[in-house]
């Protein structure tokens, strides 16, 4: 996997003009407590909008109970400051420079495409600001040595894997072809799948990539069609996976597409009936009978009167597992912060327990979720 050359490019003149030279922690006074000024980055509009948006709802509904709690230990309030990238990164190293300069951010939750996550993460150790990423789950996040970046969303690692088991032990597969979107999260994805496939026994027949915002797929399902897999797996995100499924039933193709980025709201509505039978991976589904989320559930419903996918939870616990780090830190430090996070211990959130590794790395055990008349219904693995 390789770091988008242009995502360096920005980058680099950034820091040739000098624009990543912030400095965090002018912290303010209210009611006599200090302030956390929390940035939140994600895609407010474009392609991705909806799952950027509800990252940034559930960031906000977090804020909110803490502050209305109390504050962070009775001595901190946090102000949050959201913005939208459009999911892409020069948009978003634009606005996280803007959060870490102008803003003065504490630490930083966001982004949510992977490749906007690469590039923000630069500016964000470069100033000793602690960045939690709910949603970007390419592996080179934290391949990196970035000392300052955390995630709280499962590895393209441990989705395959857990998409592979299904795919043995269910579906009794041996050949599978790839579909996947030409962005660090797609192409890293694939990486991994060739390279995880003969463990498994599994032979990748064909693979075909599409770009972000394309409309058009017979030429690449022809091609899926023609190699006879066993399954598809679809790497991408809800606005190309509806379209892909549509196309697939126009098509009559029979093998069964599996994969993961696209569990959102927004697949149903735009897919209709054309998704029903979809298979993929991820760590929350509200079909989960848990306490912890049928209480998320109700209550971001109930606030937002809408739906939401995995990245709501996982942002929500994001905001928790930084609250709880300031507390055990008792400083807005940047480094003591970043210190208490990566001492996290078994902490219970929305979306399950989190421990980080060594390199911000969440390991979590992941579901798969199958789409029943439109909607989610988990199927057992072994």
């Amino acid at each position: 996997m390789r770091r988008n050359r242009k995502i360096a490019a920005v980058l680099a003149a950034a820091m040739v003009m000098g624009m990543i030279t912030g400095c965090q922690g002018e912290t303010k006074s209210k009611d006599g407590k200090e302030t956390v000024v929390l940035g939140c980055v994600g895609p407010l509009t474009g392609n991705a909008a909806a799952s950027g948006l509800v990252q940034a709802n559930a960031v906000e509904m977090a804020v909110n109970e803490i502050n209305e709690a109390g504050g962070i230990d009775g001595r901190y309030m946090i102000e949050l400051v959201k913005e939208d990238d459009e999911g892409v990164p020069a948009k978003s190293v634009t606005v996280t420079q803007k959060l870490v300069n102008q803003n003065k951010i504490t630490a930083l939750i966001g982004a949510l495409n992977s490749s906007c996550t690469i590039a923000d993460m630069e500016i964000t150790a470069s100033s000793k600001i602690p960045q939690i990423t709910p949603c970007s789950s390419a592996q080179s996040i934290v391949e990196q040595g970035n000392e300052f970046i955390f995630r709280t969303t499962a590895t393209d690692t441990t989705h395959i894997k857990t998409l592979f088991k299904y795919f043995k032990e269910k579906l009794n597969g041996q050949k599978v072809a790839v579909l996947y979107e030409s962005s660090d999260f797609g192409t890293g994805a694939f990486g991994i799948i060739q390279a995880l496939a003969p463990e498994y026994g599994i032979d990748v027949v064909a693979n075909e990539m599409y770009n972000s915002g394309e409309k058009d797929f017979s030429v690449h399902l022809t091609k899926m069609k023609q190699a006879e897999p066993d399954a598809i797996i679809l790497w991408g995100y809800y606005t190309e996976a509806a379209l892909i499924c549509k196309q697939a039933k126009q098509n009559g193709i029979q093998a069964p597409l599996i994969g993961t980025g696209f569990n959102s709201p927004k697949l149903v509505e735009l897919g209709g009936d054309a998704v029903n039978g979809l298979i993929f991976t991820t760590a929350f589904t509200e079909a989960n009978q848990d306490e912890k989320v049928q209480a998320f559930d109700k209550k971001y419903k109930e606030i937002y009167q809408q739906s939401y996918d995995q990245n709501a939870p996982q942002a929500y616990d994001s905001v928790y597992l930084l609250a709880d780090a300031v507390k055990r830190a008792g400083s807005l430090d940047g480094q003591a912060i970043r210190d208490a996070l990566l001492a996290t211990k078994d902490f219970e959130g929305a979306a399950g327990t989190y421990n980080f590794a060594s390199n911000g790395e969440m390991i979590k055990d992941l579901m798969v979720v199958q789409i029943v008349d439109g909607k989610h219904t988990i199927v057992p693995i072994d």
